[in-house]
C-alpha cells in the first residue's frame, strides 16, 4: 500500500502563484468525435430511381425491438462462422453511416445510397449508427433497420455491433462480394 504524501503550505502556495491568473475551462465534459472512414464518392451506374434495385418493405410484420435488443440476422446458406466473426467485430469495418438525427425516409435514402456505394467499390464490412432512440419511445431507425436490411439481397448478414462500434445502438453489415468468381473459391474463406 502506498503512503500519501502530505502537501506542505509552502508547495500549495508554490502551486497557488503558478496558476494565479488562468481561467478554468467552461466545458466540463470533453467529446472526441469517433474515427469516421468515409465512402469515396464516384459516380454509379445505377438507374435513375434509386429505389429501383433497393426496395425497402415497409410493411411486413416483424416484431417490433427495444433499445437493448441484440439484432442478428443472417440469409439462408450463409455459414454461422462469419455471423459469428461479425457479432465478435473480428472483421474490419470499411465504412460507417451514422443516422443521428435523421428522419425514418431520409435515413432510408441514406442507407440505400450508401449501401449502392459500398457495394460499388467492393467494401464488405459496413457500421450502421442508428442509436438507441432515446427521444421516442421505441427506436424506430433500430425497427427500420431490421426490417430493410433483410429485404436486401445484397446484404449477407447483420448484427448489434461489439460495445468498441456502438453496441445495441449500431449494426455491423456483412454485404455481397459482388466479383466473388469461382477462382477465389479455391483461395478459401471470402475474405
Amino acid at each position: 500500500m502506498s503512503k500519501k504524501t502530505k502537501i506542505t503550505k509552502e508547495d500549495l502556495d508554490a502551486f497557488y502563484q503558478a496558476v494565479a491568473g488562468t481561467k478554468p475551462l467552461t466545458q466540463k465534459k470533453v467529446k472526441l468525435a469517433p474515427k469516421k472512414v468515409l465512402v469515396r464518392t464516384q459516380p454509379l451506374n445505377t438507374p435513375q430511381d434509386p429505389h429501383d434495385d433497393f426496395v425497402l418493405n415497409e410493411t411486413a410484420s416483424l416484431a417490433e425491438v427495444d433499445s437493448e435488443s441484440f439484432l442478428s440476422y443472417k440469409q439462408p446458406g450463409i455459414a454461422d462462422k462469419f455471423l459469428r466473426k461479425l457479432r465478435k467485430g473480428q472483421y474490419n469495418v470499411e465504412a460507417i453511416l451514422d443516422l443521428h438525427g435523421e428522419t425514418s425516409e431520409g435515413a432510408r435514402n441514406a442507407v440505400i445510397h450508401f449501401l449502392k456505394q459500398c457495394l460499388s467499390q467492393e467494401i464488405r464490412v459496413v457500421l450502421i449508427i442508428h442509436g438507441k432512440g432515446h427521444h421516442s419511445q421505441k427506436p424506430i431507425l433500430k425497427n427500420k433497420l431490421n426490417l430493410w436490411l433483410r429485404d436486401i439481397q445484397n446484404v449477407l448478414a447483420f448484427c448489434s455491433a461489439a460495445p468498441l462500434h456502438g453496441n445495441r445502438g449500431a449494426i455491423y453489415v456483412l454485404l455481397k462480394q459482388l466479383s466473388y468468381t469461382q477462382n477465389d473459391k479455391n483461395k478459401g474463406d471470402l475474405f
